[in-house]
């Protein structure tokens, strides 16, 4: 069983790397409340990747997800033993080809591979991730970049409010469209949908993503921040609506 995906079939994968000069490897387990370990706080799972894209036309693609999640909880040592060999055999790819080897191993999971030592391990490639794990943000090694990503779920605000006294970027899932140039959390939305690459370096943005999956799109939860969530000058001009957050009503110049 390969695991990981070097075709750049992910229609986000082949953004992020069209016009640079990266090639990018991707990892898909299906997710749990194990290798997401901050998904339930989030209230995230039921609006999660996995229901998105091919996984909504052929069974096939969260069956062999399945059998990589199973095969890294179930034996992880040779799990990562085979993991190493392909993230090595990609980046000799890559030299051959004269391009930089990325890679992100959470596309739908959460684990922290630092703690494995991967990205300490192949320090000529880039790593990436995003990730509901406050704590984990800041990886410590220069080829290794998370980006937060948010949810309105109470129980999860405290983690909110930790990535917010940080300047890493936040990843916010918008209904219907991204309101680029608008405030949310305080902080400038971007278009989080071009480029999970230029993501990483946007510090102190929101990172707007659109909600993603046929089905995800009829459902509502905290994981989505609908329209009238949007906080603008305009929308922030006399009274003032009761979901401004302080630190966008100070973006607003509403508060001084």
């Amino acid at each position: 069983m390969k695991l990981l995906n070097t075709g750049a079939t992910n229609a986000k994968i082949l953004k992020s790397q069209t016009g640079t000069q990266f090639k990018i490897a991707s990892l898909s387990l299906y997710p749990n409340n194990t290798i997401c370990a901050g998904a339930k706080a989030a209230g995230c799972m039921d609006l999660c990747l996995k229901d998105s894209g091919f996984s909504e036309v052929f069974k096939s693609v969260n069956i062999a997800r399945q059998k990589k999640t199973d095969f890294y909880m179930t034996d992880p040592k040779e799990f990562l033993q085979q993991l190493r060999k392909e993230i090595a055999a990609f980046i000799r790819k890559c030299e051959r080809e004269n391009v930089k080897a990325c890679f992100r191993l959470n596309t739908i999971s959460d684990i922290n591979w630092i703690h494995h030592e991967i990205p300490q391990e192949f320090s000529s490639a880039f790593f990436y991730d995003y990730t509901k794990i406050v704590k984990t943000i800041n990886t410590g090694v220069d080829n290794y970049k998370k980006i937060f990503s948010y949810s309105g779920e109470p129980k999860y605000q405290g983690q909110v409010d930790q990535a917010l006294k940080t300047d890493f970027p936040i990843a916010v899932v918008f209904r219907d469209k991204i309101p680029v140039g608008e405030s949310f959390l305080g902080r400038e939305i971007i278009n989080g949908d071009k480029s999970d690459l230029v993501n990483t370096r946007s510090f102190n943005k929101i990172c707007g993503l659109t909600l993603k999956g046929k089905a995800n799109k009829k459902q509502t939860g905290m994981f989505i921040v609908e329209p009238w969530q949007i906080v603008s000058p305009r929308q922030c001009t006399g009274s003032i609506p009761v979901n401004c957050r302080q630190q966008d009503l100070a973006t607003a110049g509403v508060l001084t």
